[in-house]
């Protein structure tokens, strides 16, 4: 099956304003490791994009030194179309609009050869993942396996457990909270024998990722565990409407 782009985009968006420095726009960059950012109106309509060669050594504004018009696409269309496309206008970013046109996410040719790969998505760590309903900032989704446990934060949080294969709907399977997120993951892929009989049966599959937010606070953690599973307990049942 194919994915959308909404599954792969980076969904958040850094952008800038028409007005907004070269200099501003070269220490944003710098911040968050990126190439190219979007230039949008104040209504989040696309106006252009704007990259780090074009801002090399020069000063002025982002309408000065974009390049527009701002090559847009849906969320809903495949990646492969993406592709085309990109092929097509010659460019290496596509910014991601909704049906009115206005910007949701940021698309790369990164990610696009991610999931022609497929790869799961992921993009710079100095982007926080936030979640309104948790109210707390999470990590891009890693396979659960030794070799990406360092991808885990090294703090107290919240660690959750999804299974899913490329372009079919994720599930959470698991939802706990940790003293120490990178340390509980280690455990994890180590197939630790002392795991309660319900969690031993996942760990024995090979198609789980992970992803976790920081939470310091003992309260924080117990609210967005106990939502989490509410949530995993009462979910509808496969096929149901």
């Amino acid at each position: 099956m194919s994915r959308r782009i909404a599954e792969i985009m980076n969904r958040e968006l850094l952008a800038v304003l028409p007005e907004t420095p070269a200099q501003a726009i070269r220490e944003l960059m710098r911040t968050f490791v990126v190439g190219a950012v979007p230039v949008l109106d104040e209504q989040r309509r696309p106006l252009g994009i704007v990259t780090a060669l074009a801002l090399l050594d020069v000063e002025g504004a982002a309408a000065e030194r974009m390049t527009c018009p701002a090559v847009c696409i849906e969320g809903s269309t495949g990646f492969e179309e993406a592709a085309r496309r990109m092929a097509k206008e010659d460019t290496h970013h596509l910014v991601v609009v909704d049906g009115a046109g206005m910007a949701v996410g940021f698309l790369s040719v990164l990610d696009v050869l991610r999931a022609m790969h497929g790869m799961h998505a992921h993009h710079p760590a100095a982007f926080p993942h936030w979640d309104a309903a948790t109210q707390s900032s999470w990590t891009d989704e890693w396979p659960l396996d030794e070799a990406h446990a360092a991808r885990a934060p090294d703090a107290a949080g919240v660690l959750v457990l999804v299974r899913g294969l490329l372009g079919e709907t994720d599930a959470v399977v698991w939802v706990e909270a940790c003293a120490n997120v990178r340390e509980r993951v280690r455990t994890l892929t180590a197939l630790d024998s002392s795991a309660e009989p319900a969690l031993a049966r996942l760990l024995e599959r090979h198609d789980l990722r992970f992803r976790a937010a920081t939470v310091r606070d003992d309260a924080d953690r117990e609210r967005i565990t106990s939502g989490l599973r509410w949530d995993l307990e009462h979910r509808p049942p496969p096929g149901a409407t």
